[in-house]
């Protein structure tokens, strides 16, 4: 008797172990696609490997409890919603999302068919494929246990010794080198994400994740119903007025030449007369979940359920007669966002992720142009982009590679201090490039003559390995100040400047003031000419009566609150 015939034997209780092997690389057919077309796998075929023995280890595990035909049939439904997973491979070379799956459970009738003709090869094999398995399946599989009580010993030890290989090598990448915390609580939110971008259970995450996401919005809108401002346009303009507020990712002050940096990373910025660029600004978090809600509503690190209670930004420009568009290129899946853009007239949010290889923010423009092509008399439009997140390498075409030498792979293993200089090249490219999507917002705005801003500020910084302490990327329990220190740039058309001369040079005068993002929401409206009968003026960098505090707070990821005395 041949080995592999006794291995068969050993393992499987049925003799067709022959038909089982393919009915088990038929019901792989999605992570194959995932494994050979994966930004994040392709062309490492040890990656590539370990994707696949993961992901049969996974769908092994109802083998255990389930007699073959059973097991089988269960499996099928892996084949059954498959083409999922592959269509969002094939587009977006990344495993299934929340965003995806939102968006397909969105999408109309017109898209629909659209999606459906571009996959229709996939699709048409997709049918091939589960007609074959069906058939093998009922005339060649015997309803008998699937493994042998040896086989389960085998597969279990397998199971176990491969996720413990797993968990060291997420250790050995974490990249934390003096907090061993921090470095525990990272490896275990690797080692749960490569099974959360395993097919299937990407797909059951981002399903769930779906259905509780609106469940959770709608509660919180019925909660706030009958929440209002009372707010109101103070001076209705004959002109069209277009309001830009582009919240950047990890971007931090002393990275723009604009700011005094010794290199040119943001050349563009430079040249435009009319840009006001603010000296003292801090974040007041530095998460982008937590940062996002003191930017958006008038909460802060003193009072952060305030964003739970209240309605936002957008809200307040919807309820003053604005057209309000919000345009992003990630925070998908975000609870908030989702909430405070539900009744947002024009949504976009790109359906990839913060791993894919080139999710640049320039594709953000097309969809900011069929906004601005509306013509609506007066909008407020929100541009969330990925800006300088890590990975830095890829936020830009290969084009704005102008600093190296730089990173060119998508991985986390280059995360360490002896890279500094690739991760400062890189993290420099994706400023250059930001600077490029910002000079390409203002100048789609002269072009519309309105009466517009452009407001840019980052949702917080970044350490990038600076000194002794050795930190890297954001998050930090305890944030350094380049984790805080963020940009804002405000730049004005020629219609607003003739509008409100003195609201303008009210800004300037205030550029280098203590200013954190709690300001913002008040200085926006302000900015726009809306009112409410509770505004806090001194809180607005455009109000005459701005004043600075002299202790500016921030709320740390363990909800701890920082005071920064200036």
């Amino acid at each position: 008797m041949r080995l592999p015939d006794k291995i068969g034997r050993a393992l499987f209780p049925s003799h067709h172990y022959g038909w089982i092997a393919v009915l088990f690389l038929l019901v792989l057919t999605p992570n194959f696609f995932v494994a050979f077309l994966g930004s994040d796998l392709t062309g490492n075929g040890i990656k590539q490997i370990a994707y696949l023995l993961f992901s049969g280890i996974i769908l092994l595990i109802p083998a255990f409890f389930l007699k073959a035909r059973a097991y089988f049939l269960l499996l099928s439904l892996c084949l059954i919603f498959g083409p999922i997973e592959i269509a969002h491979i094939v587009l977006n070379r990344m495993p299934v999302n929340e965003g995806f799956m939102s968006a397909i459970l969105q999408t109309n009738q017109a898209e629909a068919i659209e999606l459906l003709s571009f996959l229709k090869t996939y699709l048409f094999a997709g049918v091939l494929v589960i007609a074959l398995y069906y058939l093998i399946l009922f005339t060649r599989i015997t309803n008998k246990p699937l493994l042998t009580r040896k086989g389960k010993r085998v597969a279990g030890g397998f199971f176990l010794l491969f996720n413990l290989c797993l968990w060291l090598a997420m250790w050995q990448l974490s990249g934390y080198e003096a907090d061993p915390i921090s470095r525990f609580h990272e490896t275990n939110s690797n080692f749960k994400s490569k099974y959360n971008k395993t097919y299937p259970l990407d797909l059951i995450k981002a399903s769930t994740d779906v259905y509780l996401s609106r469940k959770e919005v709608k509660a919180m809108e019925e909660k706030l119903k009958d929440f209002s401002f009372g707010a109101v346009k103070q001076k209705r303009l004959p002109q069209r007025e277009i309001y830009v507020l582009v919240v950047g990712e990890s971007a931090r002050y002393g990275n723009f030449s604009v700011n005094g940096y010794d290199r040119p990373t943001s050349p563009l910025l430079e040249k435009q007369t009319d840009l006001i660029a603010y000296t003292d600004v801090l974040s007041t978090a530095n998460l982008t979940n937590t940062a996002m809600q003191l930017i958006f509503t008038r909460a802060t690190p003193l009072d952060p359920e305030t964003a739970h209670q209240e309605k936002a930004l957008t809200d307040v420009f919807k309820a003053c007669g604005f057209q309000v568009a919000w345009i992003a290129n990630q925070s998908v899946s975000n609870r908030f966002i989702q909430r405070i853009t539900a009744s947002a007239d024009f949504t976009y949010f790109s359906t990839t992720d913060y791993d894919a290889a080139s999710s640049y923010d320039g594709k953000l423009l097309d969809p900011f142009d069929e906004v601005l092509q509306e013509k609506n008399a007066k909008q407020f439009i929100v541009i969330h982009t990925l800006g300088s997140h890590f990975r830095y390498n890829a936020r830009y075409p290969e084009t704005f590679c102008r600093f190296t030498p730089a990173l060119h792979d998508n991985t986390t293993y280059n995360l360490n201090a002896e890279n500094r200089e690739l991760l400062v090249n890189s993290y420099d490219n994706s400023i250059l490039y930001t600077d490029y999507m910002l000079n390409e917002v203002i100048t789609r705005l002269e072009r519309e003559e309105a009466v517009s801003t452009m407001i840019y500020l980052s949702d917080h910084g970044e350490n990038i390995y600076d000194d002794d302490t050795r930190m890297a990327v954001h998050g930090n329990a305890r944030p350094t100040h380049l984790e805080l220190h963020i940009p804002l740039f405000i730049w004005t058309s020629k219609p607003y400047i003739e509008q409100w001369p003195e609201r303008v040079e009210r800004m300037k005068n205030h550029k280098d003031r203590a200013v954190s993002t709690s300001n913002l929401f008040h200085s926006l409206l302000d900015i726009a000419d809306i009112s409410y009968p509770d505004e806090k003026v001194a809180l607005s960098i455009a109000s005459p009566d701005f004043q600075p505090d002299s202790i500016r707070y921030v709320l740390t990821p363990d909800k701890y609150i920082m005071e920064i005395k200036d």
